[in-house]
């Protein structure tokens, strides 16, 4: 597990979400940044020394777009794809009503990372948030109420099941996450 010190200030407080600006830069870990560097918009999840987090890379003009007092809507879905299950999470924050910045990850439940970060995600009464700009400098941090909690456990329960029911040799989460993003949209 990649840790590093998360360090904020409040800014902000509207409807359990807190907009924070970092008091300190978060520097990404040299894998994470590596991995994060050529993509334009990405949300993923990380473990950290304070539980897992959502890293978040966009370009500053949406992150600027979003600080400050801006709903957020977070939600769990899981696709029973023959090849595999999985775990869409998906963000959506109505800086712009019409065309809010919305953004999604997800979770396969054989890597065993992704699927300790996400029951940890589970557990945890807060999501927090951390936006990265294009050069990977911490622009702002949220933090948002999590009562998807016994929802997303159930989640994770109905994939493990589904799971342990097929067999190695003709498991493809990426093959099974590429038809859950070709029929849906955000």
């Amino acid at each position: 597990m990649l840790q590093f010190s998360l360090a904020m200030s409040k800014e902000a407080d509207h409807g359990g979400e807190h907009s924070q600006r970092p008091l300190q830069p978060n520097e990404l870990p040299p894998e994470l940044a590596e991995y994060l560097r050529p993509q334009e918009y990405v949300m993923l999840k990380h473990a950290t020394d304070q539980g897992t987090i959502f890293v978040v890379k966009a370009p500053e003009r949406e992150i600027n777009s979003v600080t400050g007092p801006v709903l957020m809507q977070v939600f769990h879905e899981l696709y029973q794809e023959p090849e595999a299950p999985v775990i869409r999470s998906v963000v959506k924050m109505y800086d712009r009503p019409d065309n809010p910045l919305s953004l999604e990850t997800f979770t396969n439940v054989r890597d065993e990372q992704q699927r300790s970060d996400f029951d940890t995600l589970a557990k945890q009464k807060e999501y927090l948030f951390l936006f990265y700009n294009e050069n990977l400098h911490h622009q702002l941090s949220k933090r948002l109420n999590n009562p998807n909690g016994k929802q997303m456990s159930k989640i994770l329960e109905l994939a493990d099941r589904r799971s342990s029911i097929l067999p190695d040799a003709t498991y493809n989460f990426d093959q099974a996450k590429a038809r859950v993003m070709s029929n849906t949209k955000l």
